[in-house]
């Protein structure tokens, strides 16, 4: 598993969990899954965070891009960020119904299975758009 894939698996399981204790316990879990959505989107700009600092202690191989300009890993941290930030803010404002939180439910598991399977939506749009391509180092 390179380290992409592994922030994204560990951003989709606690938006899954937040999401969920928002449900059963309090609305103030949100905040968690607005981080989360926070975390993605400074990361794609930064390229730090903190999981990511111990995957690489763990090991986790890290994906390289040829060219300049944003890669796809970058993108999909955009896409899901702006996505879940959008979403989970104004619900947990009271702003809008929790229905909304439909979209970060499926970014989570999008985010979960595309550590998997290397492939999701935010992926294909990452890569229509133009962010660059990865591949092992």
């Amino acid at each position: 598993m390179t380290l992409n894939a592994a922030l994204r698996l560990m951003a989709g399981t606690v938006v899954l969990i937040s999401l969920a204790l928002s449900q059963y316990h309090s609305t103030l879990w949100l905040w968690l899954t607005a981080f989360v959505g926070f975390n993605l989107l400074q990361s794609a700009f930064t390229r730090w965070c903190p999981a990511i600092t111990v995957f690489r202690l763990l090991g986790l191989k890290e994906e390289v891009c040829d060219s300049k300009g944003m890669n796809v890993n970058q993108g999909v941290h955009i896409i899901a960020g702006v996505l879940i930030l959008a979403t989970s803010v104004p619900v947990v404002l009271g702003m809008v119904g929790s229905t909304l939180l439909i979209l970060p439910l499926i970014i989570g598991l999008s985010l979960i299975q595309s550590a998997f399977t290397g492939w999701c939506p935010a992926i294909l749009i990452a890569r229509m758009v133009g962010f660059k391509p990865t591949h092992r180092a």
